[in-house]
């Protein structure tokens, strides 16, 4: 009686525990912002990093103030330009960009919290809530004015309100699904995973009468759509990219391109336009060479090392790896069965892998992070059950 007393006082307070997690964030962060000159090719200017698309966003944030382009412009960045105005507009320091976007990361992770409470309990989205706020990789992208942590943070967002789901959500979940899009162009993913799993529940529940339905409003988006792929491809130059036959990342360490081949023989190349059909018909002349490339770019995908970066660096990669995979197989297995919102999660990750391997990736594995949150959904249930083993040993 005395041990159960004790551990019910020990797990009852997940509030504390909570805002815990919330205070070693936050202490990291400010961390990072005292001593990021130490990190290497992390060091802040004015408590801001900038990336190589930042001038881009920057510059032409400031020309839609100016009215000197048309908003419609960039389709699949617009959502960070509009994100940008109004401290561009205010003429606020670029530092309040990184504190937004810090407390937008905030709301993310006590969503993160409460879809992983939902899918199995407490204690699991505690752990989930400490794998997302306290792994650097990913919340150094705070500092940046990039859109990755902008998106990752409005993903959970939006797959809160699809696991909580009541009718009154359905406008906020179109507009945030638009916003992703808007943001980065792999945001049509999240529309993709409700498609399908929209699809298969009319078919599992024999809804037959509303599939016609469905298929007329995929008629009506499937223009849209292949318009805003083709501008997405033609934007990269992503057939020059895949021609090269090549993964390709920046070494901090020379401060130089690194480039390694994956193929012994040049792909075929017929002068095919960049746009979804151009695509279509490279893929299917270089099929077996592409699918080589297909497979390395998902594997460096899920590894996450850099194989021109530091050993330390690498080292950090891979023990996380280890925790967050060798975790996440046993959550996976006890996730919820038959859950349109777990459903949604899973068919997002598997698109996301997907692209990763049929487009383009370099070795950072950053493309990996869109993923990260919502595997830690699962991995937090197994590092759960771990522990418990460990503890009541």
């Amino acid at each position: 009686m005395i041990n159960f007393h004790i551990k019910k006082i020990k797990y009852d307070n997940y509030n504390l525990y909570l805002l815990s997690i919330y205070f070693l964030w936050l202490a990291s962060l400010l961390l990072y912002f005292f001593f990021s000159e130490f990190v290497k090719a992390g060091a802040l200017d004015n408590g801001v990093k900038l990336g190589n698309d930042s001038s881009f966003y920057l510059e032409e944030s400031i020309n839609i103030i100016n009215g000197n382009i048309s908003i419609l412009k960039y389709k699949t960045k617009l959502g960070y330009l509009l994100f940008l105005i109004p401290f561009l507009y205010f003429d606020l320091p670029m530092y309040t960009v990184v504190l937004s976007q810090i407390l937008i990361t905030s709301i993310s992770a006590f969503c993160l919290y409460k879809i992983t409470e939902k899918f199995y309990c407490k204690l699991s989205g505690l752990i989930c809530v400490a794998l997302f706020l306290l792994y650097f990789p990913l919340q150094i992208r705070n500092f940046y004015i990039l859109t990755e942590m902008l998106f990752i943070d409005v993903s959970i967002i939006l797959v809160f309100f699809v696991v909580f789901f009541k009718k009154n959500y359905l406008p906020l979940i179109i507009a945030l699904l638009f916003f992703l899009i808007s943001i980065r162009p792999n945001g049509i993913l999240f529309l993709f995973s409700i498609l399908t799993c929209v699809f298969l529940f009319l078919i599992h529940y024999k809804k037959y009468m509303y599939l016609a339905l469905y298929f007329l409003c995929g008629l009506i988006i499937l223009f849209p759509v292949i318009n805003l792929l083709d501008e997405s491809i033609h934007h990269h130059n992503l057939l020059r990219s895949l021609n090269k036959g090549i993964i390709w990342g920046y070494s901090f360490e020379t401060r130089e391109i690194c480039k390694a081949s994956c193929l012994s023989v040049e792909l075929i190349n017929n002068n095919y336009p960049n746009t979804l059909l151009g695509y279509i018909q490279f893929v299917s002349v270089n099929f077996i060479e592409y699918f080589k490339i297909f497979f390395f770019k998902i594997f460096w995908m899920i590894f996450r090392v850099r194989p021109f970066y530091s050993d330390l660096h690498n080292a950090y990669i891979l023990f996380f790896n280890l925790i967050i995979y060798s975790s996440l197989i046993y959550g996976f297995i006890k996730k919820p069965k038959n859950v349109f919102s777990v459903n949604f999660i899973n068919f997002y990750l598997l698109f996301s892998i997907i692209l990763v391997g049929l487009t383009f990736a370099d070795w950072s594995g950053r493309f990996s992070l869109y993923c990260l949150p919502f595997l830690m959904i699962f991995s937090s249930y197994g590092l759960l059950i771990f522990l418990r083993k460990i503890i009541l040993r």
